[in-house]
């Protein structure tokens, strides 16, 4: 049997459940040397390609695998959007609220000088009256 071309220089870090899978096919034809009983009607070929199918069909099995993780990884990917959407919305309106806040603060802000004032206008105000009545103040 022809060796691989390619042979894996490096592993990927990333974990996609897909350990071993270079080695996937290795070993089949030790296996299958090992395994040939010929008799008559029955060939090394026949159980090559039994172990080949069977093989196979454990990598249609591992891609589906593979799909439905992808799948919902991609659903849970939209969920986190829609809630990071719903968030910043949530975030833009609260900001929307500071500003009208800050600007009230702002306006009280500017007439507390006045509001300062009051109580010394309140007190010349009574001394006036009170020299207009003739009251003697202390």
């Amino acid at each position: 049997m022809p060796e691989r071309k390619r042979k894996p220089k490096e592993q990927v870090e990333t974990n996609l459940g897909l350990e071993g899978f270079e080695k996937f096919f290795d070993g089949i034809a030790e296996k299958v040397e090992a395994s040939v009983v010929t008799t008559p009607g029955e060939s090394a070929m026949d159980a090559n390609i039994t172990l080949l199918l069977g093989k196979f069909g454990d990598l249609i099995t591992l891609t589906v695998d593979q799909r439905v993780e992808t799948a919902k990884i991609a659903n849970q990917l939209i969920e986190n959007q829609r809630q990071l959407i719903a968030t910043q919305q949530i975030l833009i309106r609260l900001m929307e609220r500071s500003i009208e806040l800050t600007r009230h603060i702002t306006g009280i802000e500017e007439k507390l000088p006045a509001v300062f004032e009051l109580p010394h206008a309140v007190d010349q105000l009574r001394f006036r009256v009170a020299q207009l009545e003739g009251i003697e103040v202390d």
